[in-house]
């Protein structure tokens, strides 16, 4: 048998062809018209990534969850060593669906016709991908967060007996790993105020599994009926919690800065998103209590306007909001 190399630059790829018998036969491994990818969420094929096409399967496995532990962490290179990491082309003998992929065993049917494996030596680079979408109508004032992975590979050789097909640069796809909703509601159900909680010179507003912490002290509050606004600087913020689960409490947010832990590792309550802002205005508007209310007293009501909220470790992540904490009594 003899090979005769062919090379075709084809946009920001190179590919190279195998030959087979003397008649040069195109092997091209095209999957850019879907740039979904999908992941497997079996047990055991946890760490397989995919992409499918009627009869034909581009299979990688990478573990993401390891790799990318750093939530900081954005852009990052994997060797491809044909163990830990790996890529694969395969052909079906029928159309195929995840189970053919991501079951333990496979399917008998569809089987296997062409399997070939890229050779030790490429890369795999992963992209973090964090889009922003802020929501601010009468009715919603959330900010919608989605997580991608973004795939490329490169200088990736796949190599059998008679195929020897090289990629300088493909795009694998992008894989949605996570999407998150932050609510930014403090009221009460029936849109009413809370009572703000204080900790240590700051203080703190709670709903479902979120916080905002003030910088604020007590003198900062009106002696009188008053609108006051407080410009934040760097060294007075405002910080937005988001954990995993529901149901924090003031204790717990004042004693841990980061995650709350519990009984055990497994039910430790993540700190999923933090938010600071260095920009924009603390409201305070303070009125004497009615007769009807009870004893007169100041009720002051707290609100954030056009704090500017960046995204921890993102610099370049930021989102604009405006609302109320809650309220303050004077006792």
């Amino acid at each position: 048998m003899k090979k005769i190399i062919c090379a075709l630059s084809l946009i920001s790829l190179t590919f190279l062809s195998s030959c087979d018998d003397g008649d040069v036969v195109y092997k091209d491994i095209d999957f850019s018209k879907n740039t979904t990818v999908s992941k497997c969420t079996n047990i055991g094929a946890e760490k397989i990534y995919y992409k499918i096409q009627e009869t034909e399967a581009l299979i990688m496995i990478l573990d993401t969850n390891t790799i990318m532990s750093d939530p900081g962490q954005r852009l990052v290179d994997v060797n491809i060593d044909g163990t830990s990491t790996s890529l694969e082309y395969r052909k079906y003998s029928a159309k195929l669906d995840q189970s053919n992929i991501c079951n333990i065993p496979a399917p008998a049917f569809p089987n296997v016709t062409q399997s070939i494996p890229t050779s030790p030596g490429g890369t795999v680079r992963i992209e973090r991908m964090i889009h922003v979408k802020n929501n601010e109508s009468s009715t919603s004032n959330t900010t919608t967060l989605t997580y991608q992975y973004s795939f490329t590979l490169l200088n990736i050789n796949f190599v059998d007996a008679n195929t020897n097909i090289k990629y300088d640069k493909m795009y694998f796809g992008t894989n949605t790993y996570e999407n998150r909703t932050l609510s930014f509601n403090f009221n009460n159900s029936d849109n009413s105020l809370k009572n703000i909680n204080t900790c240590n010179d700051q203080y703190i507003g709670l709903s479902d599994r979120e916080a905002i912490i003030l910088d604020l002290k007590p003198e900062d509050f009106p002696t009188d009926e008053t609108v006051k606004t407080i410009d934040l600087n760097e060294n007075r913020k405002v910080s937005f919690k988001h954990y995993k689960r529901a149901g924090i409490n003031i204790d717990q947010v004042c004693k841990y800065k980061g995650d709350i832990p519990g009984s055990s590792e497994a039910n430790t309550n993540t700190l999923l998103e933090l938010w600071v802002a260095r920009n924009g205005k603390i409201q305070i508007e303070s009125r004497w209590t009615n007769p009807v209310e009870g004893e007169r007293k100041l009720v002051h009501k707290v609100s954030v306007v056009d704090i500017l909220l960046q995204k921890d470790q993102y610099e370049d992540i930021q989102v604009m909001k405006s609302f109320d904490v809650g309220q303050v009594e004077e006792q």
